[in-house]
Formats: C-alpha cells, structure tokens, sequence
C-alpha cells in the first residue's frame, strides 16, 4: 500500500511539473518525460502561416489542429542546430525555453487538463545574417500518454 501512494504522489508531482512547460532535459530530442509510447499514426497537427521571412523580419506562425495540452517547438538548419529565438504572443499559454541559447525554443504554460489549447500563436526571429532552409518541429501532448515527437514540421527559407 505504501509503494503505491509513494507512485502516486510521484506522479502527481511529474504531471505538475510538466504543466509549467517541456523538462529542459526534453531539448535534444524533443521527447517528453512521459515515459509512454509516442505515436506513429500522422499527428493531427499542423503549422500555419507564411513559408518564407526576410532575415531581418519576425515570422509569425501558429500550431493548430486537434486539441493539446502541451508542446515544445524548435527551428532547426541543415546541420540539425537549434537556431533563432522565439518571441511569446500568448502570455497566457506559452513560454520560451533556453535549450542551446536564450528563448531558442517554445514550450507550454498552465497547461491544464480539463482545458485543451486548439492552437498557438508565436513570433520566431531568424539569427542575424543567416540565409537558407529552417525547419519547423514541434512535438505535441494530445494527453500524458498520446504524443507525437517532432513529427509536425513546417520548411521555412529564410532570404
């Protein structure tokens, strides 16, 4: 009975915690602390927004589709770096992250069970000077135990 309530109370504290946002131990990967399966069907997400930014203009993208919970987004170059910094629109849902530099990824805040998110709003700022391909990925929570892993992308070229 005692291992029990010691489980119980540890996962209490594990889905407490990830409410707040991605583990920064999630940055390398983007693979949640969950400990469950992730998912291989096509995720039933997707980025919206333009495909392409000047490299000294803000982009503006949004995750949409089904309902989540939680989600951690990276913009990714060729060489599989983390590059740029986000800007939050949504104070009230999202969050930088500091993986490899300050706010070069975006993750969840309050995230709450009984009250899905159905999208998000961001600002990404690509590093000065650079020009060419970035890749969009973000792995999202549907709930604690159904979650896709970078499988939702969006190619930006950045001029």
């Amino acid at each position: 009975m005692f291992r029990l309530l010691l489980i119980a109370a540890f996962l209490a504290v594990s889905v407490h915690a990830y409410s707040e946002g991605a583990p920064k131990a999630a940055c390398r990967d983007l693979t949640p602390q969950h400990g469950a399966e992730l998912q291989t069907k096509k995720p039933p997400y997707s980025f919206s927004g333009p495909s392409h930014v000047r490299g000294d203009q803000k982009l503006t993208l949004t995750l949409g589709g089904d309902q989540f919970l939680g989600f951690l987004i990276q913009a990714r170059d060729g060489q599989n770096r983390v590059v740029g910094q986000f800007k939050v629109v949504d104070t009230q849902h999202s969050q930088t992250l500091d993986c490899s530099g300050p706010q070069d990824s975006l993750t969840h805040l309050n995230a709450v069970k009984g009250s899905p998110l159905s999208g998000v709003t961001f600002d990404w700022i690509p590093p000065a000077g650079y020009k060419g391909n970035v890749k969009f990925m973000a792995t999202v929570v549907q709930t604690g135990f159904v979650y896709w892993v970078g499988r939702v992308t969006k190619d930006i070229d950045v001029e």
